[in-house]
């Protein structure tokens, strides 16, 4: 891509770059301040349109050259309002700059209307689209982390378009989901996983270059309006609209490389061999055994094999992005087109997605506005198996595959891999002729209609739909040898999910003497779901090329459902604000779910909170470094219904055949008492901007308990259920969030800015059911939800080779039992956030971004298989373990190799213990970005407004004591031949007309 590039800027720049010698003129003045009339140092002056420039001295003076053409100057100051200043045939220009208030009239899209910044007493935070814009990522929510306190996400899977984790001020539920509610302009969407092929994300069918905004509703004064859904947190994304003004035409295009972070250094053949004849000796069995199936440790020609180079490679990755905006006083208009092609890390796994979208707004008449904003995107995912221990997962089979097996014959066909191991599957021929493609279309549309009844009162009716149609195909040819018994196999899955919502409200805002305004909204919302999915396998096909089911020779088996739930509320909020001081805010709502019982479906939710501008008072007007200083203080309660739609319900499935005929059976118990889970939340907050405007920080002190869980609680066997779920059980999650921005350094032509953000939170269980204080090994009170309880493992005895762990009471023990369990640590972070640097010069800018957490335990399951001294089965291993113990007195952590994994009279090898569990924290470098915007004086020959040439770097370090290949994708819990997320390196340009 650089090659092609590099040549097409270098071409245009000899084209326009054509300056001639002209005529200059010496312009001097002096700037100072509106209010105090005090000369302002360290102004920035340009010439507009050229990078010519200078800054003011002490006295706030300046002197600059101005060629013939050149007729206007910007004044630039953090904290002031920039101005353009015409200078016609002047030769003294002097300025007055007022202060910038842009940080408080900031507006910020709450639920159903906007606000200012300076009015919003709830905890939100905002991502700019312009933060993320060209970033080469499938989906909005990957721009949220490490930018926004108290929102940690995580990557569930690293395949590119793969699903993530967002998690809003910790996990409030143990059975019911924990995701945030999304809504995209209105459209409450649904997340998660659209393919069964691959995590295919359903959020990723938003081009993230149409977003506009992205805001955070993080307590319940700005989620509560929303009610349900909304007890773990809230994202609003704003899509992008057309201004006034001159159609603009936005073409940005970049490629780049992906790139695998790292792997597991696994034995070749030779060391293989060596230590599998060991473990074969040690435990008094033939070595010559092991010889036959594993190879002499000593044959020079032993068959090498590379099976992790074999699936791995360097991927390519191409976006592509067209924009036009513009609109007159009537009619706006935003109109995009985006292609995104990814290849993975692995063979054969890549991600397409296409998109479409147009947001127009047009106004009837004064008042009578009408908005629709229309969507489509197809997204293909060509996927491969993660997280799972299955032998068709090259994640897993890649690292375990015996090295002194070959992958392919000398006539260049596949070799049979042996039937003992692996069930005989060798993974490269598995990888490249399986088949598993999702594709899925997707649509995110919406209509909004507003009309101002009296300059105070209006009224907006909305209607809004997510609709995706997916079909899954997964073909397993006959040429792979254990498909072969039965001929192959095609499976097909239909899904079609349709998600509609609706509102209407009646909306008020009057001011009173200059002093009192109030504001309120009144109105109704129904949500309705429905889920269809039809799935066929066939089997037997007579030629591999063959695969749909019309050819199959026996139909294996047909399936499907059709599922619905809906959801109905009414909402109220009143605002009072009294000077632009104080402010007050009281929001209710009602909701009610058919997924609860039918004297109980309906919660009643809301929240108060309060504003007090101490910036505004008497007391602080000498205080001239303060700009603004805000207190803000919230309390509130929301719903969550995140659970299966008939839960609770009694529920009969399928007995098979009775007396020749179908049969019924009852397959779950219902519970016609189950009723919303709820999150009460309490919120203190700070907002302070400082210094003109180079100092702005939040800090937020809170506690979220989710009460009433939707806990499925067990049954005695007798009852002839497992389980039933209830309103039972406590959790408690409370936290510090910290958001800084500053403006460290402004000097001529260079400007250094940082934004730090970090969350602070604990996770404690505070109750269970009928008093318990565990259940078993997986809940226990006092404890996070979410933590690791295992035998400790002590190392190897110097003296047998043996491994040891510590029993109950902190002795030595080879022999472990579930009295020797305890707890190790949690699996959530107590600390995470991030850290960007921007630091420009001129046209020249260059970001770096850190991303991070720290406090919490990873599992890696890799090292069941991969670590176990060479003593189970026939997997390979990592290199670390040919240092095993071998003599009395030899210090070591591998134990000796014993064939089968357990030596008489001690525990197995393969016991969950901490020698799979390390030190999960990490800091990485997420993002380096390096920009440059070509001259305007130049562009402006080509008719050219803006450009500019990037390239950027994504996971480009990573800094852990994680024993596996990547703490982010592991963050999320226990895992297994985990898809680990890739380094990306592009290089792009941006043009705008």
């Amino acid at each position: 891509m650089m090659k092609k590039a590099l040549p097409l800027v270098l071409i245009f720049l000899s084209l326009v770059f054509r300056v001639q010698a002209q005529s200059s003129r010496t312009v001097t003045g002096t700037v100072t301040d509106a209010e105090a009339g005090l000369p302002i140092p360290g102004v920035t002056v340009m010439v507009r349109g050229t990078d010519t420039g200078t800054v003011t001295d002490i006295d706030g003076r300046y002197q600059i050259e101005v060629f013939e053409g050149e007729n206007a100057l910007v004044f630039r100051f953090i904290g002031l309002q920039a101005q353009t200043v015409t200078i016609g045939n002047r030769s003294q220009v002097d300025v007055a700059l007022s202060p910038d208030v842009t940080s408080l009239d900031e507006v910020v899209v709450t639920a159903y209307g906007d606000q200012t910044r300076r009015e919003v007493t709830g905890a939100i935070a905002s991502v700019k689209g312009e933060i993320f814009q060209d970033l080469p990522m499938q989906s909005f929510d990957r721009a949220m982390q490490g930018r926004v306190a108290g929102v940690q996400v995580t990557a569930g899977s690293g395949q590119p378009g793969g699903t993530l984790n967002v998690q809003i001020r910790g996990v409030g539920s143990i059975n019911a989901g924990t995701q945030p509610l999304y809504i995209v302009d209105g459209v409450q969407i649904a997340s998660g996983g659209l393919s069964g092929q691959g995590p295919q994300n359903a959020l990723a069918s938003i081009n993230p270059n149409d977003i506009e905004s992205i805001e955070v509703f993080k307590d319940a004064a700005a989620a509560s309006i929303y009610g349900a859904q909304a007890a773990n947190g809230v994202v609003l994304i704003t899509t992008k609209r057309g201004k006034q003004g001159k159609t603009k035409v936005r073409i940005s295009a970049q490629e780049g490389l992906v790139q695998p972070l790292g792997f597991y250094d696994v034995m070749n053949a030779n060391q293989l061999a060596s230590i599998k004849r060991q473990a074969y000796i040690n435990a008094g069995l033939n070595p010559r055994d092991a010889e036959s199936i594993f190879g002499s440790p000593s044959d020079t020609d032993i068959q090498n094999t590379d099976w992790v180079n074999a699936l791995f490679r360097e991927g390519r990755l191409r976006v592509y992005d067209l924009s036009l905006s513009g609109g007159d006083d009537r009619t706006q208009f935003f109109i995009s087109g985006s292609h995104t092609y990814h290849e993975g890390q692995i063979i054969m796994s890549d991600y397409s997605r296409t998109t479409g979208r147009m947001n127009l707004s047009h106004n009837v008449n004064e008042k009578f506005n009408i908005n629709v904003n229309l969507s489509l995107s197809r997204q293909i995912t060509n996927g491969t198996i993660d997280r799972g221990n299955f032998v068709n997962s090259p994640f897993v089979a890649g690292y375990v595959s015996r090295p002194n097996v070959p992958i392919y014959n000398e006539d260049g066909t596949f070799a049979e891999y042996p039937s003992e191991h692996l069930f005989g599957y060798n993974i490269v021929q598995g990888v490249r002729q399986e088949l598993r493609t999702g594709t899925s279309y997707q649509s995110v549309s919406n209509l909004q209609m507003t009309y101002k009844i009296l300059p105070w009162l209006g009224f907006t009716a909305f209607g809004g739909l997510d609709f995706s149609d997916n079909r899954d195909e997964n073909n397993r040819p006959s040429t792979i040898p254990a498909f072969a018994s039965y001929g192959g196999s095609s499976t097909f899955v239909d899904r079609r999910i349709v998600n509609s919502n609706a509102n209407a409200n009646f909306n008020v805002n009057k001011t009173f003497s200059d002093l009192h305004t109030v504001s309120g909204i009144l109105g109704y919302e129904y949500k309705m779901e429905t889920q269809e999915n039809t799935s066929a396998t066939g089997r037997g096909f007579p030629n591999p090329v063959l695969r749909y089911l019309q050819n199959a020779a026996q139909p294996f088996q047909v399936g499907g459902f059709y599922t619905e739930y809906a959801r109905s509320g009414f909402f109220g909020q009143a605002k009072y604000d009294y000077d632009d001081r104080y402010t007050f805010d009281l929001t209710v709502r009602r909701d009610g779910s058919s997924r609860f019982g039918t004297n109980t479906r309906w919660g009643n939710f809301g929240a108060v909170s309060a504003g007090w501008r101490l910036s505004s008072e008497r007391f602080m007007e000498n205080a001239r470094w303060v700009d603004n200083l805000r207190l803000r203080a919230s309390y509130g309660i929301t719903g969550n219904s995140n659970i299966g739609n008939f839960e609770s319900r009694t529920l009969v499935g399928s007995a098979g055949q009775y007396l020749g005929g179908g049969a019924l059976r009852f397959v779950q118990l219902g519970n016609d008492r189950l009723t919303w889970e709820e999150s009460v939340s309490t919120n203190i907050g700070v907002d302070a901007t400082l210094f003109n405007g180079r100092i702005i920080a939040t800090v937020d002190v809170w506690r979220k308990d989710s009460q009433s869980l939707l806990f499925e609680t067990q049954l005695p066997i007798d009852s002839g259920f497992g389980s039933i779920t209830r309103n039972t059980g406590k959790v408690r999650n409370q936290g510090i969030d910290f958001d800084l921005q500053t403006t460290n350094v402004v000097w001529g032509k260079f400007r250094w800015s940082t934004a730090f953000n970090t969350s602070i939170f604990s996770n404690e269980l505070l109750e269970l059911y009928e008093g318990l204080d565990r259940l078993g090994n997986d809940l226990i009170v006092g404890k996070p939800i979410d933590f690791y309880y295992a035998y400790e493992y002590a190392g190897v005895n110097p003296a047998n080779g043996a491994p040891m762990y510590f029993d109950e009471n902190g002795e030595y023990t080879y022999l472990v039992s579930d009295d020797d369990l305890k707890y190790i640590g949690s699996a959530l972070p107590w600390n995470f956030g991030g850290l960007s640097n921007t630091f420009a010069y001129g046209p020249v800018s260059l970001e770096v971004f850190f991303q991070y957490q720290y406090g919490n335990l990873a599992f890696n399951q890799d090292l069941y298989n991969l670590a176990q001294a060479g003593s189970i089965g026939q997997d390979n291993q990592t290199v670390d373990q040919s240092f095993f113990w071998r003599v009395p007195g030899q210090i070591t952590n591998v134990p000796k190799p014993y064939e089968g994994g357990r030596v008489p009279g001690h525990s197995g090898y393969q016991q969950f213990s901490t020698k799979q569990i390390s030190d999960g924290s990490y800091i990485r470098l997420k993002q380096v970005t390096l920009n440059y915007n070509l001259p305007k004086n130049l562009l402006s020959k080509a008719r050219i407004d803006e450009m500019n040439v990037f390239v950027q770097g994504l996971n480009l370090w990573t800094l852990t004591k994680y024993n596996g290949l990547d703490p982010e994708v592991n963050s999320i819990g226990d895992t297994y031949g985990t898809y680990p997320t890739a380094r990306q390196i592009t290089a792009g340009i941006n043009l705008t007309f």
